[in-house]
């Protein structure tokens, strides 16, 4: 069964069977675009080789993602319709990034969105003595990567996972003295010359070292060079340099 939540709003692919008075926001037939797309439209700098054939060969980046849900509010009276639509108009109507979370073919997958335009809300009546309405919502996600569980591997372990794009790990680093260096694969290394006493993490995704109530450590790295946990196996081993703990958390990605 399909299930969508967004900012604490639940959308369903359809009405629970067990249910006997069905209501709520239901997805319609095909109304869920864009999240099974893999990703926004590739993008890539395009520069021309002067006086040859082609181009340079250069990197190619996802977009962001925009997906949709075109649905129907399904109430048994107006009122009740009426504060449907007020739910609708109301999700994500500040700006704000909110988790979006999907649970599909036994699969739980989120991204980080926001709302993108307008909503929709539309009375189409009533049938068989229930209030309809039918509704449009737009979502963008600029991390076009959608995300699931979430896996640790300690020192010395081949962190693997499951999703189907390259996975950013975060080094979680326990308690301890003095700096250290971890050694990830092929030699990378990420040299910590000051480190606090406390357990804290270096973040691949953002870049840099941070406590565990998230401030960031300024000049704290003197070597940076992160890695990538790529699909399958084998998987990516890390070490350190000190008696301090290691793991590497990784969130299995998709596209």
């Amino acid at each position: 069964m399909l299930r969508i939540t967004a900012g604490g709003v639940s959308i369903l692919g359809r009405p629970d069977d067990l249910q006997e008075r069905v209501e709520g926001l239901f997805v319609a037939p095909g109304g869920f675009e864009g999240w099974d797309d893999g990703g926004g439209p590739s993008r890539r700098e395009s520069i021309d080789r002067p006086g040859q054939h082609g181009e340079f060969d250069t990197d190619v980046y996802q977009g962001a993602r925009v997906f949709s849900i075109d649905g129907h509010a399904l109430a048994w009276s107006a009122s009740e319709l009426a504060h449907l639509r007020s739910v609708v108009m109301g999700l994500c109507a500040d700006g704000k990034r909110v988790k979006v979370t999907v649970e599909h073919q036994a699969q739980t997958l989120w991204v980080m969105a926001r709302r993108a335009g307008s909503p929709t809300f539309r009375d189409s009546g009533i049938r068989h003595g229930m209030h309809r309405a039918r509704f449009v919502i737009q979502f963008v996600a600029a991390d076009p990567r959608k995300y699931g569980e979430v896996r640790e591997f300690p020192a010395g372990a081949e962190a693997i996972q499951y999703g189907n794009f390259p996975a950013t790990p975060r080094l979680l680093i326990g308690a301890g003295s003095g700096g250290y260096t971890v050694t990830g694969p092929a030699g990378r290394t990420v040299v910590v010359s000051t480190a606090p006493a406390a357990a804290h993490y270096i973040d691949f995704a953002t870049g840099g070292l941070f406590t565990t109530a998230g401030v960031r450590q300024v000049g704290a790295i003197s070597t940076y060079r992160p890695w990538d946990i790529p699909v399958g196996i084998p998987g990516v081993t890390a070490t350190i340099s000190t008696a301090r703990s290691l793991v590497q958390r990784v969130t299995d990605t998709y596209t």
